[in-house]
């Protein structure tokens, strides 16, 4: 066996829980059709830190280089054309009583910080930006004529001076301005800038230091955040819609507006004064500026970058955000002549009106309603395949999925309507490392096998992180460090909500059965493993579905050939809850390192079925209270409890007295479901213990066993065993349901084929997660 060697692991936030779950499992409905992990680079200068928001982790890959160059910025229209309100209504705002003031900005502090401390490790590493790097943002957008002659005419700079007028330098003898006066002075300039260069009428500085902005979070105990950044640029245009009601906080009542949140500004800007500046403050204004990108990713998702800045009286700070990281540079001095144009550069970048210069994806596009509301979208396609464009109409102007977090794979899924085909899709984006396989081409390996989701066209390379720091790191090292990442778009059939939303035992059975059937044809036709066996990757079929494709495995962006699989043998990926003894043997590195084999994948899949059967008591319905097992298997999904996660499955699977694993059931589940599970426990203790015997092998003699484990009659005669334990199982279920003659059939209310329309996963139907305190965590 090859001997062990390191892993790295990226963690990165998942979606909210379904509406009934106590966060056991993954995302509800089609956002299951998302992606949820990631192969890439950590967003760190150190290879081997570990990257953490919220939830789960994923191995790193070193970048490779790439040659193709990358896209021209755009040009900067000067005829925008609607206007933005300049009023706030008091309700949005912290008062303006002092003493009431202080506590209100206390009581922002502390939120902020509580965020700063989720993405505190996803931006504690930065790629530094050359000194200069100003002079790159956008160079063609204006002359240095144009700049330096609103300079010379503007009463906010003084030319021979080289000043800003109201803002002395801060080692002056002048007496030092407030807070509130520095942002008051600072709006001014940004205001006249935006004025002078045409960006003033769609776009407007605000003094938000008292508004609130809301947040929009993963778990529900965070969901009534919000931050007062001290600058923001309000915009009005496509990408951009008023936020929605806010709330119930502080007494305002829920419903009432706002008319600023990070729905509608194109960044923030943080003030501060440079007497209260120090080294310490460095790792603090990376994970504030972190928590206003990860929202304005979050309110704006067709986002690919996110640029914001921090200023006192004498520097400036740009940071840049995209999937690779955190990018970092400074202006030292932006009140010289060479200084104030670079200034006013990065002003009319970050204030532009066209959509694309501000980071956003303009191949997705909203009208905007009388309200200011989003009504109606839509989304093209350039099939890499076909060369065909197609616009989709968006379903639902909001994602049906999308990834609380910074760096990596970013992923964001739509379901949109062919007005042709008049068949609703979904579509992801998603951006991956370039040295990484596209999950398209593994899910051209899928194509006709049912069980296994079917991809509709792709769009192989929209964009790459490099582009959009282009020049501004050393030209020996155009990322500055920082892996590139290539946005991809696969188009894909749409099909039922996740495996937790069954209506019935025998619609959950089927599905399951059906999707561990697809995983069989993907491994021998395809030539393809999975590796991410998990409840948020196994969706419900299409209503009507058939036998087969009741069912389906989804989520092939981790997945690899077989072929493959030794060279791989160091990778651990997947869902910590879900992940088998063997992978969890690798990950803890006391034992040499064996390859993932679909025998992982089968154990994966037996423990999707008992968490589902322990935490569930019927369709939306948990068992209460929660099994001590199932309590205990959610503790044990941190990284840093890996071994205690390992030692809990163990003794479940490996212990010298078999467990009862039918204990644990929820009283819903028929015995046609316990026996299942009680012989599906057998195979897979069988199997752990057979690949534990194989690890502690002294002599050659594991190759042999291990080969005759993974020939290809082996492999055969093990699924046929696993599927037998579903069809024996649905066969007595659909037996009962016939025997009881117009009854609903055992355990449920109606069968896959009556299952009712794929429903919108951000409807307001859905009740908030159960235990939001428990994250799942995913390799």
């Amino acid at each position: 066996m090859s001997p062990a060697h390191s892993v790295i692991f990226f963690d990165q936030n998942q979606p909210p829980s379904p509406p009934h779950s106590r966060a056991a499992h993954d995302s509800p409905v089609n956002e299951g059709q998302c992606d949820k992990g990631v192969k890439g680079i950590s967003p760190t200068s150190s290879p081997n830190a570990r990257a953490v928001l919220k939830d789960k982790q994923q191995p790193i890959h070193s970048p490779s280089p790439d040659s193709s160059q990358p896209a021209k910025p755009h040009p900067f229209p000067k005829k925008p054309t609607s206007t933005v309100e300049d009023e706030l209504p008091e309700y949005c705002s912290i008062s303006n009583n002092v003493g009431e003031a202080a506590a209100a900005s206390f009581i922002v502090e502390a939120m902020l910080e509580t965020q700063r401390e989720m993405v505190a490790d996803e931006v504690s590493g930065v790629f530094t930006f050359k000194q200069g790097f100003y002079t790159s943002l956008c160079p063609d957008i204006l002359e240095d004529e144009e700049i330096d002659a609103f300079m010379r005419a503007s009463p906010l700079y003084d030319w021979e001076a080289r000043q800003w007028t109201g803002i002395p330098a801060a080692h002056s003898s002048s007496s030092c301005l407030t807070k509130p006066e520095l942002i008051e002075q600072l709006s001014l300039i940004i205001s006249a800038v935006m004025e002078e260069f045409g960006n003033s009428t769609t776009r407007k500085a605000k003094d938000t230091s008292r508004v609130k902005l809301f947040h929009e979070m993963a778990d529900s105990e965070s969901a009534r955040h919000y931050s007062s950044p001290s600058l923001v640029i309000v915009a009005e245009g496509s990408s951009f819609e008023l936020p929605p009601p806010n709330h119930s906080v502080d007494g305002v009542e829920e419903g009432e507006p706002q008319l600023i949140g990070f729905t509608n500004i194109t960044t923030c800007i943080e003030v501060a004064q440079y007497a209260d500046l120090s080294d310490d403050n460095f790792l603090k204004e990376n994970a504030t500026h972190g928590v206003y990108a990860q929202q304005l990713f979050l309110h704006q998702p067709n986002r690919r970058f996110v640029r914001t800045i921090s200023i006192d009286e004498m520097g400036v700070d740009l940071f840049h955000f995209d999937r690779s990281g955190l990018h970092r540079g400074s202006l030292n001095n932006y009140h010289s002549h060479f200084g104030a144009r670079s200034f006013i550069r990065m002003l009319v970048v970050l204030s532009s009106v066209d959509e694309e210069v501000l980071g956003l994806d303009t191949s997705i596009r909203w009208k905007i309603d009388a309200a200011g509301r989003k009504s109606r979208g839509t989304l093209t396609v350039r099939d890499s395949e076909t060369k065909k464009t197609t616009r989709y109409d968006l379903t639902s102007v909001q994602p049906v999925f999308k990834q609380y977090c910074l760096g990596n794979r970013g992923t964001v899924c739509w379901s949109v309507r062919d007005r042709n085909k008049k068949q609703t899709m979904i579509v992801k984006d998603s951006w991956r490392n370039e040295s990484a396989t596209p999950e398209y081409e593994n899910l051209k390996q899928a194509r006709g096998l049912r069980g296994v989701v079917q991809m509709v066209s792709y769009e192989e390379k929209r964009s790459q992180t490099k582009e959009f720091v282009l020049g501004m790191h050393l030209p020996d090292d155009p990322t500055g460090g920082a892996a590139n990442l290539i946005h991809s778009r696969i188009v894909m059939e749409q099909h039922g909500r996740h495996l937790g939303h069954f209506e019935s035992e025998k619609q959950f059975l089927c599905a399951l059965r059906d999707a561990i059937s697809g995983h069989r044809g993907l491994y021998i036709k395809g030539d393809t493993i999975h590796r991410d066996m998990s409840r948020g990757n196994i969706l419900l079929g299409k209503p009507g579905a058939p036998p087969g494709s009741q069912g389906v495995v989804i989520d092939l962006d981790m997945a690899t050939r077989r072929s493959s699989v030794g060279r791989k043998a160091g990778e651990v990926v997947g869902h910590l809850q879900y992940l088998s003894i063997s992978m969890l043997l690798n990950l803890v590195g006391d034992d040499d390192i064996v390859a993932h084999d679909y025998l992982d994948d089968l154990e994966s899949g037996f423990y999707v079925t008992a968490t589902v059967m322990y935490e569930q008591d019927g369709p939306n319905k948990l068992q209460d209270p929660c099994p001590e097992i199932l309590d205990q298997w959610l503790e044990f999904q941190e990284m840093s409890n890996c071994r205690e996660n390992l030692q809990f499955k163990k003794k479940f699977l490996l212990s010298g007295k078999p467990s009862d694993p039918t204990q644990h059931m929820a009283s819903y589940w028929s015995h046609a479901s316990r026996v299942l599970l009680q012989k599906f426990y057998k195979f897979t203790r069988e199997m752990a213990r057979e690949k534990i015997r194989i690890r502690e092998c002294q002599d050659e003699s594991w190759k042999a066993r291990s080969e005759k484990l993974l020939s290809e009659p082996n492999v055969l005669r093990n699924y046929d065993r696993v599927l037998g334990f579903f069809d024996e199982a649905i066969a007595k279920i659909t037996k009962l349901a016939g025997e009881k003659k117009g009854h609903a059939m055992a355990g449920g209310k109606r069968t896959a084929q009556e299952d009712g329309p794929v429903e919108d996963s951000n409807s307001d139907e859905q009740p908030r997660q159960l235990r939001a305190r428990r994250q799942r965590r995913r390799i």
